[in-house]
């Protein structure tokens, strides 16, 4: 008996073994230097576990299957990475490709960064003439050059444009969109505080109360639909953990902390001043309306004080 619950433990263990590596997968990338070289010996953090690669500069390390990315890091104080830019690395479809991983002196961080601001001002120079095209071109070229010999890839700096791509189409969008969600929540607060007892007695006045909902409730629905794509483009195009986390907060703040939280009653109030105003004019319900409205009042103020402070030091770090 002692040896069937013997077998019968190793059994279970196989079994264990066995299911965690069907849930696992080998990732390996290739870590170069881009004057030096291959890395070889060379410890490297993916997902802040530490990878050591081998001979030809790569390592091997297992993942959970459901990961799609990783985040690349360096215990190097005298290396900085250069590629991809961010630390970020896509799981590829095909796992026998190897991603490159390019390291380097901080200073040459320059070129690639030289390389996309020129490659920006071909795309948006609408204004440009022939000649300035064929100089910006040129440098481009020269750039690419620079970079080639550095040991970027043309897969390597396809990429890199196509980051600059998603940068310059969602950057204007995500941008405005929030600060519009930050002008119409104070525009619908000044509202609230100045219009409301005119509402009741005043067609002009409901309706401009009226409007400022409308207008509130339009940018909040664009943002409640877009926030988790938005937040989806700020991590895969900008590559930032610290701009992503900025979103993260402000948006959750925006849509759960203020709307939620106290927006979305006020707006109750203000269908019931429609209500008041169309119906049996009951002075019971207005006094009630205005005391309510006059005592959320300073707390809408403090929480639009904070929805304000954190879009500006959000919009700092995205600008830059």
């Amino acid at each position: 008996m002692p040896c069937l619950k013997f077998l019968a433990v190793i059994f279970l263990i196989g079994i264990t073994i066995l299911a965690r590596a069907q849930n696992t997968f080998a990732f390996k990338g290739k870590v170069i230097h881009n004057k030096k070289g291959l890395m070889k010996q060379f410890s490297i953090l993916v997902n802040n576990e530490v990878a050591i690669t081998n001979d030809a500069g790569i390592f091997v390390i297992g993942l959970n299957h459901d990961v799609t990315h990783v985040k690349i890091g360096l215990q190097h104080t005298g290396y900085t990475l250069l590629y991809p830019t961010g630390g970020y690395v896509s799981i590829p479809r095909d796992l026998n490709d190897v991603p490159e991983i390019i390291i380097g002196s901080p200073q040459d961080n320059t070129y690639i960064n030289q390389y996309l601001a020129v490659y920006k001002e071909m795309k948006s120079n609408s204004s440009a003439t022939a000649s300035e095209l064929i100089a910006l071109g040129k440098r481009l070229d020269s750039l690419q050059q620079i970079l080639l010999q550095l040991n970027y890839t043309e897969t390597d700096l396809r990429s890199a444009k196509e980051m600059q791509d998603g940068r310059d189409k969602y950057y204007p969008e995500i941008s405005q969109n929030l600060q519009e969600f930050v002008d119409k929540a104070f525009d619908l607060k000044t509202s609230l505080k100045y219009v409301v007892d005119f509402a009741f007695e005043q067609t002009t006045a409901l309706q401009n109360l009226i409007s400022a909902v409308r207008d509130y409730n339009t940018i909040f629905n664009t943002l409640s639909r877009q926030r988790f794509n938005y937040e989806k483009f700020i991590s895969e195009y900008w590559q930032n953990d610290s701009l992503t986390s900025h979103f993260h907060e402000f948006i959750t703040y925006a849509l759960d902390t203020l709307h939620q939280g106290k927006i979305l009653t006020l707006q109750d109030d203000i269908a019931q001043i429609n209500q008041y105003f169309t119906g049996s004019r009951d002075k019971n319900l207005k006094e009630k309306i205005q005391q309510n409205i006059n005592r959320e009042i300073p707390l809408l103020e403090q929480l639009l004080k904070e929805l304000d402070k954190r879009n500006n030091s959000f919009q700092k770090e995205f600008s830059n």
